[in-house]
């Protein structure tokens, strides 16, 4: 026997994800009644963090309203970075092309002309 697990369907290939839409969005119309029904969410978020039997469950209903009311806190994020490229090359030729793109957009000449009244004569086949 082998050590290898069964394969049940077809296995993605090596980084291919196996959702290539992505998440799927939310239907309008779950969100207009979850929508509907804010008032009565804030109302027992409010009860069950005043009168939850629970600690965690009152913490957790105090949190959510703060959420709603303020926005969640903003969360430090640390990233260590290991490649070793050096990027201010690239970043250079990418402002002197915005820098000549911009310049082109800017100096180029304008078509002057004049309007004249004129009537479209269809063509005359042979």
């Amino acid at each position: 026997m082998t050590d290898k697990p069964k394969v049940v369907g077809k296995p993605f290939a090596k980084g291919q994800s196996g959702n290539l839409n992505g998440r799927p969005a939310i239907p309008p119309e779950v969100k207009e009644a979850a929508k509907a029904h804010t008032l009565l969410a804030i109302e027992t978020l409010v009860d069950v963090m005043k009168n939850g039997k629970n600690e965690a469950s009152r913490v957790n209903s105090a949190v959510a309203m703060l959420n709603r009311g303020w926005g969640a806190p903003t969360q430090q994020v640390d990233v260590e970075h290991t490649h070793k490229q050096d990027w201010s090359a690239l970043l250079s030729a990418l402002d002197a092309h915005n820098v000549a793109k911009t310049l082109t957009r800017s100096e180029a000449p304008v078509i002057e002309g004049n309007v004249i009244e004129a009537e479209l004569v269809k063509d005359i086949e042979d």
